[in-house]
């Protein structure tokens, strides 16, 4: 009988607080599938993701996972992880840690070498005021040049893509028609080849803003978007980032990715412009 009277007594409650239960089992569930990635993570972790990154519109042509493999500004994101200031975390599609990962968060800070001795004086009206930091302390992000629609392709979470060959002078005003051919087919050749060389300017990243703000970068994979996974990435990766001393993150998102308004919603703001995307930054201080 005391059983009997315990199950209605349950039955009644459950009914009453059904949709906060469900809301709270939920989130904890979720919470119990999210955890950080080791330092000794291979490349082939990343790469699915970073796909999802990079072609996340399907109005553009889409850049082969093989190519990601190569080109300077996506192995930027992942190349060598495990370095200082690297930090991600993943979703699992269950509790259990060797279950596939369906969702991925991660940052990393450009590598110190290539920001020395960039920094902008003239910095100070944009981003810089925006991160309550003085010219002298930002490193200024370098802007994608306008160019070859093929070849500008944002990404999702902060990661992008665009040209910077440099332009040819024509000290006379005029050029003819092969110099014009040779000029042209060099362009093409390099928005095409963006894998890494010593000739080429360090990449610093797409959403980077200053040398101690790591950029973020997430995926979640398609059948798993809209449960919260992606909320709960930011959430969790921010938070360990707050806990390693970084002040901030910062990310890309170009004009149209729906993804502006779950980083809006999660405390990132806009602080600037790349190119035809949206430098946002979330202060973790």
């Amino acid at each position: 009988m005391n059983a009997a009277h315990t199950d209605a007594h349950d039955s009644q409650n459950t009914s009453a607080d059904s949709p906060d239960t469900s809301a709270e089992a939920a989130a904890a569930s979720l919470r119990g599938r999210i955890r950080p990635l080791p330092a000794e993570t291979d490349d082939e972790t990343f790469l699915p993701f970073l796909d999802l990154c990079f072609n996340w519109s399907m109005d553009r042509p889409r850049i082969e996972l093989e190519d990601l493999r190569y080109r300077s500004d996506a192995v930027f994101y992942y190349r060598g992880w495990g370095r200082e200031g690297d930090i991600a975390v993943a979703a699992h599609a269950e509790a259990d840690a060797q279950s596939p990962i369906v969702g991925l968060a991660w940052v990393r800070l450009a590598d110190i070498d290539d920001v020395v001795g960039r920094a902008d004086e003239k910095v100070g009206g944009d981003f810089a005021a925006a991160l309550d930091k003085t010219g002298t302390e930002v490193v200024r992000s370098e802007v994608v040049p306008e160019g070859d629609a093929d070849a500008e392709v944002e990404a999702d979470a902060g990661a992008g893509l665009g040209s910077d060959a440099p332009a040819g002078a024509d000290t006379d005003g005029s050029a003819d028609a092969d110099n014009a051919a040779a000029e042209s087919e060099a362009a093409e050749s390099a928005a095409v080849d963006l894998t890494p060389s010593d000739e080429q300017m360090p990449f610093t990243g797409y959403g980077w803003v200053a040398a101690d703000i790591p950029e973020l970068s997430m995926a979640v994979l398609p059948d798993h978007q809209g449960q919260g996974i992606g909320g709960a990435l930011l959430d969790t990766v921010c938070a360990l980032a707050r806990m390693s001393g970084f002040p901030a993150v910062s990310l890309s998102v170009e004009d149209g990715n729906g993804a502006a308004k779950l980083y809006a919603d999660h405390g990132f703001v806009s602080v600037g412009r790349n190119g035809d995307s949206d430098v946002l930054v979330r202060k973790l201080g």
